[in-house]
């Protein structure tokens, strides 16, 4: 099983310290790591395109201003995560479990989350156009100024 490196991890902590001066930012742009251990690191802002995340245990961790491009966290756990700003275009969180995430003003245009659990997740100017939201459990979502336009499965 892949996952990845302390020195991927030291050198992007490095990278999101210094401004991008020195150290070097993580990209794992096609990795397979489904079922990795993933959970409470500071990702923020990764390279995460095409990148394999089913069954991971990514819960508490800082992916904010992430690029997620066609990856794919079916059946992920992801309690607490802190998606704000990423670029969740065209995934799949299908049965993820997102309870109270932070996915404040992220783009989930076109995102598949069938199943997923959404309860207590945060939205709030998140791109949900196109979106498919069907049989997710979406008890105490907020979703104020979210984009919501052709979004399938929303429950009032």
């Amino acid at each position: 099983m892949a996952s990845i490196t302390t020195e991927e991890l030291l050198a992007h902590t490095q990278w999101l310290e210094s401004g991008s001066k020195s150290g070097r930012k993580i990209d794992e742009t096609g990795m397979n790591l489904a079922g990795a251990a993933l959970n409470d690191l500071n990702l923020a802002k990764g390279q995460f395109v095409g990148t394999t995340f089913t069954k991971a245990n990514l819960a508490g961790t800082n992916f904010a201003g992430a690029d997620f491009s066609g990856a794919n966290f079916d059946s992920a756990n992801m309690q607490g995560v802190d998606l704000s700003g990423a670029d969740l275009g065209g995934v799949s969180l299908r049965h993820a479990n997102l309870t109270g995430a932070n996915v404040r003003g992220a783009d989930l245009s076109g995102a598949n989350l069938e199943g997923a659990n959404l309860t207590n997740a945060d939205f709030t100017d998140a791109d949900l156009i196109a979106a498919n939201l069907t049989g997710a459990t979406q008890t105490g979502m907020k979703r104020a100024g979210a984009k919501l336009a052709d979004t399938q499965g929303l429950v009032e």
